[in-house]
């Protein structure tokens, strides 16, 4: 093993890099695999707890319906606050399918950025790529220019599938990541439940919704 290898398994030398006009960019030291693996046990635990079951505590305490809910949490995992009709159509209240899905788009942001960032720690290979790319985007000029705002649109357009590996590749911290993310989610979310309401409403005159 040459020097610069030792230099990437070492926890104590962590490189260093010093951009003009920005925080530092650290190369990141090594799991091994019993640490990658409590790690990976617990982003995925993470992960479940609140995209499952924070919905499902609600359901416990005040009788909801199970089934639409769980049609609900699944939707939501697969087509995010596309879901939000789902839950009008099956009888759910606008608050609670509100709460649902924020639960599990946070919990999938949760989740898949401690895993990529877990994966990060382990394999040498995706360091390396990360601190090149990482060293390349901030030279980038949208990235100087709209900063972690960018994370708005992606959120709209392309949803947290994309977001949370960005956020992670990007090297933005997780809580701020995750703020803009749900942020813009909100605001799709709310956007989406008031159309599904209005469009539920016109189909069947004289609806009252829960």
């Amino acid at each position: 093993m040459d020097s610069r290898e030792r230099k990437y398994r070492d926890p104590e030398k962590i490189r260093v890099y010093f951009l003009p006009g920005k925080d530092t960019v650290t190369m990141m030291e090594l799991f091994d695999r019993q640490t990658f693996l409590r790690h990976i046990v617990a982003a995925l635990g993470r992960g479940v707890l609140v995209a499952v079951i924070l919905p499902l505590i609600p359901v416990l305490l005040f009788s909801i319906p199970l089934t639409p809910t769980l049609a609900l949490i699944g939707s939501g995992l697969l087509i995010e606050y596309g879901a939000a009709p789902v839950g009008i159509a099956l009888g759910l209240s606008p608050l609670f399918v509100f709460y649902v899905l924020i639960c599990t788009e946070t919990g999938i942001f949760l989740g898949l950025y401690d895993i990529f960032d877990t994966i990060g720690h382990t394999w040498e290979p995706v360091m390396r790529f990360l601190e090149k790319s990482r060293l390349y985007v901030h030279q980038s000029a949208t990235i100087e220019k709209y900063g972690i705002l960018a994370l708005v649109p992606c959120e709209i357009l392309l949803g947290v599938y994309v977001n949370a590996p960005a956020s992670w590749v990007l090297g933005w911290r997780e809580e701020h990541a995750l703020l803009v993310t749900m942020a813009a989610y909100c605001i799709a979310l709310i956007i989406t439940i008031y159309l599904s309401i209005g469009l539920l409403q016109f189909s069947v005159p004289g609806l009252v919704l829960p």
